[in-house]
């Protein structure tokens, strides 16, 4: 069992900072609508896709937030990994589907207008620097002391 108290400076900011980016993923329910605006056949089928990993990231972040928590070992790491992976691989196919096919339909009321660019290429930032910061010795090595 991991504990967060006697971790010191920037790996405490660094955990506190992955466990707040994960509780972040939990917003990517708001794909559900998708899935089934496109199982109703108003948006592409392209955005089937995406739109289940966004539901499998917002499922499978909140077990990765208590290990990530509780339980540091190297599992933990390599589900982060794994994690940050099929993020980022999502983020990338949603970049690429809103260049090809264009923003869904199930969220333009949702968006206001706004560049829908905008969201998934902060998200897809976001996941790279942490995915970065999981390699960095320093910080991987608070999964794997024991």
């Amino acid at each position: 069992m991991s504990n967060t108290n006697v971790l010191k400076g920037t790996e405490k900011y660094f955990i506190i900072g992955l466990i707040v980016w994960l509780f972040a993923q939990l917003i990517r329910f708001i794909a559900i609508p998708l899935i089934q605006s496109v199982n109703n056949g108003v948006d592409a089928p392209g955005w089937l896709y995406p739109a289940i990993l966004d539901v499998f990231a917002a499922v499978f972040a909140i077990p990765l937030i208590l290990l990530v928590w509780k339980y540091r070992s190297f599992v933990t790491w390599t589900l982060a990994i794994v994690y940050f992976t099929m993020s980022i691989t999502d983020h990338i196919g949603a970049l690429t589907n809103l260049y090809i096919i264009g923003e869904p339909i199930a969220f333009l009321e949702m968006n206001g207008g706004r560049n829908p660019y905008t969201a998934p290429i902060i998200q897809t930032i976001l996941d790279i620097v942490f995915f970065v910061l999981l390699l960095i010795p320093k910080y991987r090595n608070l999964f794997f002391k024991i």
